[in-house]
């Protein structure tokens, strides 16, 4: 094994790699052929640990992209090393944050290719001059302290090891090594934010302060101190505010009383950011406005209920399918909500019987339903433009607002599943545990039924 030329380098990475849960597990290291990913692959090769490249080859510099791709296959195949390599998509280049969308792609990637029981961590290449770069950016732009450590030396299964090195003395080791890289032509360009404060920014402070890049990575390691200070903090706190939905299983409620909290606004951040992050005022005007009132923030979405503010993924369920009921169906499947608890898996048994009339009716949650006056049934989502003939009263009710009245948690009712006349917007049956149609109503005289049994 050749000696690691700089000595700090080589401290930092067997820092990190010997503290990692190894047991002959390999590193994915991320690879664009650049100076700073060639002195990690090199080093961490060098220092005998097993590894495999990851390189995404984005297509925007035409053949010097593809120069890249090959140059760092040929390193790999040198060393008899696996290399997995992807080709973005031929228009990745068109729309808005490009660098922001090609981070996400390479990260995406990677995380697809981690298998815990192969690889002991992510490697990533950052070094000390991208945590001063990242700091002052998100710094100028408007953050908290989220923003601030954003690049942490260490986040779950990524793992930075040249963090706490100097750009310079990344340089000087791989020139000293001898090492060959990729130089990327749009890094001399101003078009990118990050690259002006590269190159303009960091020069500048450090001709004004040559300690800069020191005291921004002392301040990074206060800020990271206070950060971790914060979350436990926070995290004690966020238990008396954030609970578990005693109307909808599996779902989280913010309530409303964490608003009256002194630091209501960092409290609520901090709660919500692993949910994708909302507006505190937003958080405020919707906990003010009526039920049914809704935020949404990527795949999350807060409800405003009576219980609290409800936290539900977008795809909580998954929508039911129209079913045509034929002569012979003996189930239904589909959620029930009974009035006090949103049931998501439901299962009516269907029996038929032929007897003397009753007016045995069962219950809204299962009911007995009379088939002397019905051609076809339909068990589907409800719509709009669906109405039911209530049992006991006159005239109809559209279903929207019986499910108002019986008091479905708004972020729910898009899944509730009728009992209808037709496969489209119409007239509906039965609302499970809400309504039941005089249309389907036992009457006297009638002797043909389907009586429907929960079993949950």
């Amino acid at each position: 094994m050749k000696k690691i030329v700089d000595l700090r380098i080589q401290h930092t990475l067997e820092s990190f790699l010997e503290n990692s849960p190894l047991e002959g597990k390999t590193f994915l290291v991320m690879c664009s052929g650049g100076q700073d990913s060639m002195v990690l692959a090199d080093a961490v090769h060098r220092l005998g640990y097993a590894l495999e490249l990851v390189h995404v080859n984005y297509g925007l510099r035409g053949t010097e992209s593809d120069g890249d791709q090959a140059f760092v296959e040929a390193w790999a195949a040198e060393r008899s090393l696996p290399i997995h390599v992807t080709q973005a998509p031929s228009d990745f280049g068109d729309g808005p944050d490009l660098q922001a969308r090609a981070r996400g792609l390479r990260y995406e990637l990677v995380q697809s290719l981690f298998d815990p029981s192969r690889h002991a961590a992510i490697l990533v290449a950052h070094h000390a001059d991208d945590a001063a770069e990242t700091f002052l950016f998100h710094a100028a732009r408007g953050t908290g302290l989220d923003g601030l450590v954003a690049l942490a030396p260490q986040v779950g299964n990524m793992v930075r090891p040249l963090w706490d090195v100097a750009k310079s003395q990344v340089a000087a080791h791989a020139k000293k090594q001898g090492l060959a890289w990729r130089d990327d032509s749009s890094n001399a360009s101003d078009k990118y934010t990050r690259n002006h404060l590269r190159h303009h920014a960091l020069p500048a402070l450090r001709e004004a302060m040559p300690q800069a890049l020191e005291g921004l990575r002392t301040t990074l390691r206060n800020l990271r101190d206070l950060q971790a200070f914060v979350d436990a903090t926070v995290k004690r706190e966020s238990i008396l505010y954030l609970g578990k939905s005693k109307e909808v299983p599996g779902a989280h409620v913010l309530y409303r009383d964490v608003l009256d909290h002194p630091h209501s606004s960092v409290i609520v951040w901090y709660i919500l950011k692993e949910f994708g992050g909302f507006d505190f005022e937003a958080v405020l005007s919707l906990a003010q406005s009526q039920v049914g009132a809704m935020l949404q923030r990527g795949k999350y979405q807060l409800w405003a209920e009576r219980e609290g503010l409800l936290l539900l993924k977008e795809d909580f369920q998954r929508l039911a399918e129209p079913h045509i009921l034929g002569s012979g169906w003996t189930q239904l499947q589909g959620p029930l909500w009974n009035g006090k608890k949103w049931e998501a898996h439901t299962t009516w048994k269907a029996k038929q019987q032929k007897h003397a009339a009753t007016e045995d009716l069962g219950s809204l949650n299962a009911p007995v339903l009379s088939l002397e006056r019905t051609e076809s049934l339909v068990w589907r989502p409800w719509t709009e433009g669906d109405f039911l003939l209530p049992l006991g009263m006159k005239g109809r009710k559209k279903v929207s607002d019986i499910l108002t009245e019986a008091k479905v948690p708004a972020g729910l009712r898009k899944y509730v599943v009728v009992l209808a006349a037709g496969a489209t917007a119409g007239e509906v049956y039965w609302v499970p545990g809400a309504r039941l149609s005089r249309t389907v109503a036992v009457q006297a005289g009638d002797s043909h039924f389907w009586r429907l049994t929960e079993r949950r």
